[in-house]
């Protein structure tokens, strides 16, 4: 498998480690000179990779190009590139709707969206894909979850929350401040509810199918602990706070994709 990725950013970077510590064999990773000092760590670190003297030598190597450029570069590199019909494109680059992509990729067999995030190098990571083929989904099976969009919409969306992140971390840091308040050692507070939270993530993983309401509605015992912290967290409007933080990124989302047309 020949991957070459333009562009060495966070992403690439997760992205690369992914697929050097996956059980591919014949894997050959190519990195454009696009920050440089990234791209030098990871040939240096893996023997699998290789940075190349430029864009277009890496889209000569390769056979699967990821496309991991700024918004604001995007259009003018791919412009300068010479792809071939052998190619299938991935691009994470945002604000880049797929009919532009795959006119700027042309004559590329195949050409597609994703939105890895950089946990994908434990190689748990969910990773939405718009226009994805079985290639693709083998592509991806390699280092995370894929899943199918079935519309650039629907990308858009599932794209909104990844701006939650920070604070679900923010969240797991309250709640392990407040038992540390409490007399638990900082070393357990933060283990437990890391662990607690990934065994009941756990648990709604393995659900067939995957019913969120009836999961919590199976915890909150009548006059439980369950019940009573579910009950004063929605007096507070806790759950309306989080609608109403996805509605502004979707917008920020939408406004951008608009500008960008």
């Amino acid at each position: 498998m020949k991957i070459g990725f333009i562009g060495v950013g966070k992403i690439t970077s997760s992205l690369v480690q992914a697929y050097c510590t996956a059980n591919i064999k014949g894997l050959e990773v190519y990195l454009s000179p696009r920050n440089s000092k990234k791209a030098d760590e990871l040939s240096n670190r893996y023997s699998q990779v290789e940075k190349r003297v430029s864009n277009q030598a890496v889209l000569d190597a390769a056979d699967v190009v990821f496309m991991a450029l700024r918004p604001g570069d995007a259009r003018t590199v791919i412009r300068e590139l010479t792809f071939h019909k052998r190619h299938l494109v991935v691009s994470v680059i945002p604000f880049l709707r797929y009919p532009e992509l795959k006119e700027l990729c042309h004559p590329a067999s195949h050409a597609c969206r994703a939105i890895p995030l950089p946990s994908v190098v434990n190689h748990n990571c969910p990773i939405p894909v718009f226009n994805s083929s079985e290639h693709t989904q083998t592509l991806f099976s390699y280092i995370g979850q894929p899943l199918r969009m079935s519309t650039e919409d629907e990308l858009h969306s599932i794209w909104t929350l990844t701006g939650f992140i920070t604070p679900f971390y923010d969240m797991m840091d309250t709640l392990s401040q407040w038992a540390i308040d409490h007399g638990v050692g900082k070393g357990n507070a933060n283990k437990y509810v890391v662990d607690m939270f990934q065994s009941l993530a756990h648990v709604a993983q393995v659900s067939e199918p995957i019913d969120l309401k009836a999961l919590a509605k199976h915890a909150a015992t009548a006059k439980g602990l369950n019940e009573q912290a579910g009950i004063e967290i929605r007096k507070k409007g806790a759950h309306v706070s989080y609608r109403e933080a996805a509605d502004g990124i979707f917008e920020r989302i939408e406004k951008n994709l608009l500008e960008t047309k």
